[in-house]
């Protein structure tokens, strides 16, 4: 999915609907300038030229944050080459500066160049040097679009899971009440008034974001789920943000509908996407793959054929900026269809696309993969890496002992999810064994050795006898029973009790009264539905326990489980 999006984070609301003269350019006021260059960025020369006029301003005034905007215009009206010259004066000017977009922003449009120059271990390079930044000058904007480069390259050509997880974070910071302040204070006054449409239009994109990590993860409920929230905010958006994130939305429903083999939805999002197709996330190449592929795969191999043919005539004629791993797809498709007909020739032409794909998809991997969550998490934790260590000790500063740290850290937590893994298999087995044997045998009374017990073998029948109403009219279910309380009611001494239980039960009191209560909760679970509605502290009272921390641990003492993980294995059954 050629999904990258080269938002640079400048949005503004006014839209002039006629182009001005040079005249009427210089009249404009500063914001006015800034407001134009948007309508004209995509000109290089008309962008340049509003950019220059900004740009002597801020030389007459000796503004250096008014040059410096006035050479990341510069830095984005031009080929990458020139366009990194500009970058360059950018972060000369602000290099000692705490702006809140200075120098980071320099550095953003650095790395955004060098990727369009395929350097992309220096679009990392500088990425991570722009994150710092806006970490340390609190610019949640720039971060926000700093983990979305990572989010994407490391989807595309990394780990997927670490993907999400970087997903995951960008989203907590971006509904982040903090953010939604900062977006306001940070925002030009005259462009405040589209800062809930532009919002909006964010956590959309957040959430087809989602959608896109649990798509290359194969998790298909949990995209399907993301694609909903994302279509009911689009439904919300303003006219100007519609047809940008619909392309998208369609190209992630395609796709995503090919891989659950609905063929048919698939082509309908398919013949939709075409629409937007003049539009950056409307991969023409993607549309002949996933349209071929579905067609191809639903019968129709003539009519697949052509369209996988037209995406291997994007493949060749295109740039390889955008190679991803599922392209592969349409050479793998190719060279079967090839390998049943014995056509040698053309199952080594898309062999040799293969080995070529692979060979970018290595140098995209190597620029990308290495290191990209722990570059994108040292800042924060070497930040609260040094307030632990300015209270334990001053001079523990050495970045080895620093490395060190943050290695320990990821091995701990790595270490605990595979714990935890390994304990949800456990469980799991646990469970299964469980719903096999949930009955309590009765246990087995040998009365050829009653006299052990040194009781009279009638009164140890009578107390067998009551025991058996005992447990018959569930009173094992009161909370206040205790060997002294039953041995009351049952008309005998404790000591009698204790042991006629210990022989013929073959348990303790404590255990035998677990026990019975054990089996009445684990009966009720497996049989009684509404059972299964209650709260663990109601379930815990039912079953005469007096709080629900005794139930637990006396449940996972019987069990080997909590009851919170039996109860949400016997919801996902039923």
């Amino acid at each position: 999915m050629h999904l990258k999006s080269i938002l640079i984070l400048l949005f503004s609301v006014t839209i002039y609907s006629q182009e001005l003269s040079n005249i009427e350019l210089l009249s404009l006021e500063d914001e006015g300038l800034l407001e134009y260059f948007e309508t004209v960025r995509h000109d290089s020369l008309k962008a340049s030229f509003v950019a220059t006029i900004y740009l002597q301003r801020g030389r007459q005034r000796g503004d250096t944050i008014m040059m410096a905007r006035g050479f990341d215009r510069l830095a984005q009206s031009f080929s990458p080459y020139t366009n990194i010259k500009y970058t360059d004066s950018v972060i000369a000017l602000t290099a000692s500066s705490k702006h809140i977009s200075y120098p980071a922003f320099g550095y953003i449009l650095k790395a955004y160049n060098y990727d369009k120059l395929d350097q992309f271990k220096k679009a990392n390079k500088y990425s991570y040097i722009a994150y710092d930044y806006a970490l340390e000058v609190g610019n949640m904007s720039q971060q926000l679009y700093i983990l979305e480069t990572f989010i994407f390259n490391k989807v595309i050509y990394g780990n997927k899971k670490e993907a999400l997880a970087l997903q995951q974070k960008r989203h907590r910071l971006l509904v982040s009440k903090a953010y939604l302040k900062k977006l306001y204070t940070a925002t030009r006054e005259s462009a405040r008034d589209s800062i809930n449409s532009f919002y909006t239009k964010e956590k959309t994109e957040s959430y087809l974001n989602f959608a896109i990590c649990h798509l290359y993860l194969a998790q298909r409920d949990s995209t399907q789920y993301y694609l909903n929230i994302a279509k009911d905010l689009i439904g919300s958006n303003r006219p100007n943000n519609i047809k940008a994130m619909k392309s998208l939305y369609y190209e992630i429903n395609m796709e995503h509908y090919y891989f659950t083999k609905d063929y048919a939805t698939s082509l309908k999002y398919n013949d939709s996407l075409v629409v937007f197709s003049d539009f950056l996330n409307a991969n023409l190449m993607n549309i002949s793959l996933f349209k071929g592929l579905s067609l191809y795969d639903s019968g129709s191999n003539e009519l697949g054929l052509k369209y996988l043919n037209k995406a291997d005539s994007v493949f060749d004629t295109g740039d390889r900026i955008n190679v991803q791993q599922q392209d592969n797809l349409l050479f793998e498709k190719l060279k079967t269809h090839y390998n049943s007909l014995g056509d040698y020739k053309n199952q080594i032409k898309y062999l040799n696309k293969q080995l070529l794909l692979d060979s970018l998809l290595t140098n995209k991997t190597l620029g990308f993969e290495s290191g990209v969550v722990r570059k994108i998490e040292t800042p924060t934790l070497l930040k609260e890496k040094q307030e632990v260590v300015l209270k334990l000790a001053s001079q523990i500063k050495k970045t080895r002992q620093r490395i060190t740290y943050i290695v320990l850290i990821f091995g701990i937590f790595t270490a605990l999810l595979l714990w935890y893994i390994h304990l949800q298999k456990i469980y799991k087995k646990r469970y299964h064994q469980l719903l096999g044997s949930q009955k309590n045998k009765p246990a087995v009374t040998n009365p050829s050795q009653q006299s052990d017990l040194n009781i009279s073998e009638s009164l140890i029948q009578d107390i067998l006898k009551r025991l058996e109403v005992f447990e018959k009219q569930k009173k094992y279910l009161q909370t206040n029973v205790s060997l002294q309380s039953l041995s009351k009611d049952l008309q005998t001494n404790p000591n009698y009790l204790s042991r006629v239980i210990n022989f013929n039960r073959d348990k303790n009191f404590s255990q035998y009264l677990n026990d019975l209560r054990m089996g009445y909760a684990l009966e009720n679970l497996k049989e009684n539905s509404t059972f299964l509605k209650y709260s663990i502290k109601a379930i815990a009272l039912e079953c005469g326990y007096r709080n629900a921390t005794s139930f637990s641990r006396a449940f996972y003492k019987q069990t080997g489980l909590y009851p919170s993980f039996y109860i949400k294995q016997l919801n996902k059954k039923k």
